[in-house]
């Protein structure tokens, strides 16, 4: 991975219920009014606003771009900034993130101009027939010859929900920055209506080899990385 220049914009990519808005609150006391927002308004079916990063005095108050960076509806990175080169991500196990994001969705999805995103069958068959909503908010497009090479060129840091105090202890380092775990909070927690199945978890790896291959690779990195800091 690389390392962080404060001089340079850096994009916070915020996977879809993987802990993004708890570290947003984070990220807001580290950076202040050099955090900016990308979010696509579910309500109005608005995109994000596009930020000139270029006439940002970056090297005396640094800049994070925070948010969703989905490619495939038209406000991924490529798509607003392809200029910057260093990222900073949370990734969630992507049986559970997918959990997460059909409980999220059918409770939210009824306030959204656009229903295409809101599932509409069961959760087995929302598990085995839709992709993870993960790579699509990776700074390139992501395949089984490159997600190597992309992790390595573009990340500074690759943090993980299931071990999320950890994480932003060592994405504070990484950054420059002070991490209290006191102030770590929990937000936009989902409840589930409906009972999870066992026996899908095993399908749905099956089905996403190329996720699971992404999402153990980080985690490798982060254990190399946390071993490095002892």
């Amino acid at each position: 991975m690389i390392d962080y220049d404060r001089r340079q914009p850096l994009i916070a990519n915020h996977v879809p219920k993987a802990a993004g808005t708890t570290v947003r609150k984070v990220f807001e006391g580290w950076f202040g009014k050099g955090l900016l927002l990308h979010y696509f308004d579910e309500q109005k079916g608005q995109m994000p606003r596009r930020y000139e990063l270029d006439r940002l005095d970056t090297a005396n108050r640094p800049t994070v771009v925070y948010g969703h960076f989905n490619r495939l509806r038209g406000f991924g990175v490529q798509d607003y900034y392809p200029g910057v080169t260093q990222f900073v991500t949370i990734l969630r196990d992507p049986y559970d993130l997918m959990l997460s994001h059909f409980f999220f969705t059918r409770q939210a999805g009824s306030k959204w101009k656009y229903k295409t995103q809101v599932p509409d069958g069961s959760l087995a068959d929302y598990l085995l027939a839709t992709s993870p909503n993960m790579l699509n908010h990776f700074p390139r497009p992501v395949t089984s010859a490159n997600y190597k090479e992309v992790i390595d060129k573009y990340f500074v840091y690759i943090g993980f929900t299931e071990q999320l105090a950890q994480s932003l202890r060592q994405m504070a380092r990484k950054l420059g920055k002070q991490f209290d775990e006191r102030t770590l909070g929990r937000f936009n927690v989902t409840d589930r209506d409906e009972e999870v199945p066992d026996h899908l978890r095993e399908k749905f790896i099956d089905k996403n080899e190329l996720e699971y291959a992404v999402y153990d690779y980080a985690l490798r990195k982060f254990a190399d990385s946390h071993e490095a800091s002892e």
